[in-house]
């Protein structure tokens, strides 16, 4: 056991080595078999649900060191090409300065700039790419193709990457002129740059001539409207034998899907997209099996051969505390359908339903916080983020690590585990921290929120937090539902409430997912909070798979007075504010 290495380090992926990549990923539950096929894809999910580690796991050169590891020889059948766009060459703001067209023209022509030398690297990483190739015959079309002259005494790769940082050079000293009466004229466009330098490779270079490219597209929505647009008219093309698009993008803002040419396109007919937002956490739903798979091999890599329900072990008090609550449930159930029916669907679907609820509900008011532990647990808080999985683990880790004593008596008994007692404190903490987070400086670190738009998102969360707990201890029906959809959604309190809403998933404190509705058997979408936020409430993070369904002008109420009130006084003595689903 390799106790100064924590395995649950949460690093964005673009940190992480290509080793730990490898020894992380798990590419069963996220979709490679999507990735390496020859459609455009995007990959829809919040900042953390692994999209970054998908693509890093599928450039070539990630793919070179499994096969190696796996004592195969690497195969070109596809070749991922890794395009970062969170990057100062794809955020230069340059284009502003100018008017839209050719502002558009300068937009496409830094990104392609990117692609093209994504495409060069990753082929230069290629052992051996060039053998049976005459590289002088390569150098010589690939100027006549871009019409300038390669540097010359260099391979085609040196060269090549030379001519794009030159090419950038030359458009930042022709922007930055004083006059600006002339537009830099040399920009290139995918259609001139990147096509043609790909034909080149694949005609001239015979390993490559079977090889189809995965231009995987990272953080795209850090695009502008210009580029945006770009890319989406890539995407269009129909023929796509020699690459494809794999798109990585977060839920923030409005993504559009709008061509430079003022069409769009259509999943389903142009790229298939995949959602990597996991609504559900239960047992048998694809996240949980992917959060056990994860724990396991990051402990295996420190040697702990524990299975991650026996590294987080539940709080025995707790667990005896839900027996008694499943007796008297169960009970409850027995009075209400029969005796003759104790064995029946509906007696297990009611202390499903309600065993939890009644231990939540039924603690002294006096009491210490619930002890919240176990994996289960730590899935349901993640909200089906894979980083909100990870920052816990990482914690409680490194919590227990500085406790010396107790790993000395965990390896004479030859076993290591989390006590719950850690667990807890730890949950704890970051429920704390991400409600004092909310209170104190939201407005600091998310960009466009003023002071008062901070307070307002705070008040909003704070709010839907006292009103769930109202529920957990008067409800009859659904007492742990904890989440909401939002009707009644007239225009002025929606784009009010819908500015807080941006501004809470940009701090990943509320998740939007979709759903069917009630009526109609329509789609609609609902509205998650972060359940980190539940713990120092006393709330119960699994919940219920019920949504409250709340009009956004009460909604937005809450946001301005802190307080969710009913709409009329006849609601209230009903003591049922709205309909839930």
């Amino acid at each position: 056991m390799i106790l100064g290495s924590n395995p649950f380090q949460f690093e964005a992926a673009n940190n992480l080595t290509d080793e730990m990549i490898a020894d992380y990923y798990i590419d069963d539950f996220n979709y490679s078999r999507f990735i390496q096929s020859k459609r455009n894809i995007f990959l829809v999910g919040e900042r953390g649900s692994g999209k970054t580690m998908a693509l890093l796991f599928n450039r070539w050169r990630l793919q070179k060191l499994i096969a190696e590891r796996n004592g195969q020889d690497p195969s070109l059948s596809t070749i991922g090409v890794y395009i970062p766009c969170n990057t100062p060459l794809i955020h230069k703001a340059e284009y502003q300065l100018l008017d839209p067209f050719l502002g558009s023209v300068l937009s496409e022509h830094f990104l392609v700039l990117s692609i093209v030398h994504g495409l060069i690297e990753t082929i230069s990483e290629i052992p051996n790419i060039l053998l049976d190739t005459d590289e002088t015959d390569l150098l010589q079309e690939a100027s006549y193709v871009l019409g300038a002259e390669l540097p010359e005494g260099r391979g085609f790769f040196d060269a090549a990457k030379q001519f794009l940082q030159r090419s950038l050079l030359d458009t930042q000293r022709a922007i930055n002129s004083a006059g600006r009466e002339t537009f830099y004229d040399n920009t290139f466009s995918f259609a001139s740059a990147f096509v043609p330098v790909l034909n080149i490779c694949v005609n001239k270079i015979p390993r490559l001539g079977d090889s189809h490219f995965l231009l995987l597209i990272d953080d795209a929505h850090a695009l502008n409207e210009h580029q945006l647009r770009a890319l989406n008219s890539w995407i269009a093309y129909r023929d796509h034998s020699r690459f494809s698009f794999k798109v990585a993008v977060a839920k923030v803002g409005n993504q559009t899907r709008v061509t430079s040419s003022g069409g769009s396109i259509l999943d389903g007919h142009d790229y298939t997209k995949i959602d990597l937002e996991a609504p559900l956490q239960n047992k048998e739903t694809n996240f949980y099996k992917l959060a056990e798979r994860l724990i396991k091999r990051r402990l295996e890599k420190i040697s702990i051969s524990a299975t991650p329900k026996e590294f987080f072990p539940v709080s025995k008090a707790m667990e005896r505390d839900l027996k008694s609550s499943e007796i008297v449930v169960r009970e409850e159930a027995i009075r209400k359908f029969g005796e003759a029916t104790e064995s029946s669907k509906a007696v297990a679907d009611y202390i499903y339903k309600y065993k939890r609820a009644h231990y939540f509900k039924n603690r002294p008011s006096k009491a210490n916080r619930p002890p919240y532990s176990g994996f289960e647990t730590l899935v349901y808080l993640s909200t089906g983020v894979v980083r909100n999985l990870l920052e816990p683990c990482y914690r409680m880790f490194d919590s227990a690590v500085s406790r010396a004593s107790d790993i000395k008596r965990s390896k004479r008994s030859g076993t290591f585990t989390i006590p719950p007692t850690i667990q807890t404190n730890v949950i704890l903490e970051l429920s704390k921290d991400s409600w004092d987070r909310l209170r104190n400086n939201i407005a600091q670190y998310i960009e466009d929120c003023s002071e008062e738009d901070g307070q307002r998102a705070f008040k909003l969360l704070n709010a839907l937090a006292v009103h769930f707990r109202y529920r957990l201890l008067h409800h009859e029906s659904e007492p742990c539902a904890l989440s909401f959809t939002i009707s009644r959604r007239e225009h002025h309190a929606m784009e009010q409430l819908s500015r807080l809403i941006e501004i809470l998933r940009k701090a990943q404190l509320l998740y939007i997912t979709s759903g069917p509705a009630k009526d109609d058997g329509q789609i609609e979408p609902y509205y998650v909070p972060n359940k980190i936020l539940w713990p120092i409430r006393g709330l119960d993070p699994y919940g219920q798979h019920a949504r409250v369904s709340i009009p956004a002008e009460i909604l937005w109420n809450a946001a301005v007075s802190g307080e969710i009130k009913p709409k009329s006084p006849q609601e209230d003595q009903q003591m049922e504010l709205w309909n839930d689903e």
